[in-house]
Order: structure tokens, then sequence, then C-alpha cells
């Protein structure tokens, strides 16, 4: 199934109270995240990327897994575009990255150099 920018834009409508409640409460992320733009794209299209996966059958482990790496990408990409990327991915079975210091080190050297 395709998906796009303007579906989890809507979703965020729709549940932006209920988003906005899950980060103020959230004690992983620092408070200078919390009130960062880009970070709230990261959180509610993460947000949504979750919803998704549960619904297309995901196992916990697997949405924590894909959820992480969604946040990894996010850091240097366009986050809506990564929750669409890695959900497609998942939904046919081509879904092949690890969270960790492995992605961690392949995403610092194709946008850092390093």
């Amino acid at each position: 199934m395709k998906h796009t920018i303007e579906e989890i834009k809507e979703y965020v409508e729709e549940h932006k109270k209920e988003m906005k409640d899950s980060l103020k409460e959230c004690k992983e992320a620092p408070d200078f995240l919390k009130n960062s733009e880009h970070f709230w794209h990261v959180w509610t299209s993460g947000c949504w990327l979750n919803n998704m996966l549960e619904k297309a059958g995901a196992t916990k482990e697997q949405i924590h897994d894909i959820g992480f790496c969604h946040g990894q990408r996010s850091c240097f990409g366009n986050a809506y575009e990564w929750a669409i990327k890695y959900l497609e991915q998942f939904e046919n079975n081509k879904f092949t990255d690890k969270p960790g210091l492995e992605l961690a080190d392949k995403i610092n050297e194709q946008y850092l150099g390093v």
C-alpha cells in the first residue's frame, strides 16, 4: 500500500492532544528536545508509524526496532519520509535495518563522511 505524508499529517491532527500529552510525560526525551520542532515531527511520525505497524501485524519487538531505526534515520533525514519508507518496507517484507551502533555509523558516514 502506498502511504503519504498527508496521511501522517491527518493522523497527527486527529491525535495531537494525546501526542502532546505523551511527549510531555516521556522521561527518556530531555526537555530541550521536547521543545524542538524537528523532534515534534520525529515524535508524531513515529507515533503514526507505531500505530500503522501494529495494524499491519508487527510484534512489539518489531515495532520497537523499526521505531528505533526511524528515530536514528530522522536525525538527519525527513521523519515523515522515513516513517513511510519503513512502514512500506515492513509491509513488503523488505525491512533490513537493525537499530544501534552499526546503523549510527552508516548514517554518520552517509551524512557526515565520518
